[in-house]
């Protein structure tokens, strides 16, 4: 069977070597063909464009709903993946950090939306994928890195602190983990 990966930098694997990622383990534990979108930094709505762009191809989707302060745009055929604005406990992202560009879209679009706008739009996005899915008769593996009030259920893996690394990424531990509670729920699907 061949299998869609999506998320972001917890769903990608970052900080380990990509034959110990999700996607890697998917292929070489679960015996699926698999396609691995996932990328640092993806939001929500990058996952939800890429998923349709390619769900006629693929019989299982794994999709990883990431953070929903993320957004995303595409100019000239360059993702622009950033933080739309940070929550409560959030560090503050400094401007010197982001190009001007993507500064000023940055303030542009927390100032006009910000909080609670993007986790309504994200919960829309999250629905909407997974029914469209659904639909189209395929299986759908969702699970979020923030509760969401949706109406197709979600997974919330957890992953203790000693199966992470500095960076609060996962390690190969963590993954590893997370491998076999997708796939403990894939069982029962």
């Amino acid at each position: 069977m061949r299998l869609y990966i999506d998320g972001c930098s917890l769903t990608y694997g970052q900080g380990l070597p990509r034959d110990q990622s999700l996607g890697h383990l998917f292929t070489t534990q679960g015996g699926y063909e698999v396609f691995d979108a996932s990328r640092p930094g993806k939001s929500n709505t990058a996952i939800c464009m890429d998923t349709h762009k390619y769900f006629k191809d693929y019989d299982v989707f794994v999709l990883g709903f990431t953070f929903s302060s993320r957004f995303y745009i595409n100019y000239n055929n360059q993702n622009l993946d950033f933080f739309a604005g940070k929550k409560p406990g959030q560090t503050e992202i400094e401007p010197q950090d982001l190009d001007e560009a993507t500064n000023a879209v940055y303030r542009y679009f927390y100032t006009v939306f910000g909080h609670p706008y993007c986790d309504q739009l994200s919960d829309v996005l999250v629905d909407g994928c997974v029914s469209f899915l659904k639909t189209q008769g395929k299986k759908v593996l969702g699970f979020s890195w923030e509760q969401r009030q949706t109406a197709n259920q979600l997974l919330y893996p957890y992953v203790p602190p000693k199966h992470r690394l500095i960076d609060n990424h996962l390690n190969e531990q963590g993954t590893i983990n997370l491998y076999n509670f997708l796939q403990n729920a894939n069982e029962k699907i």
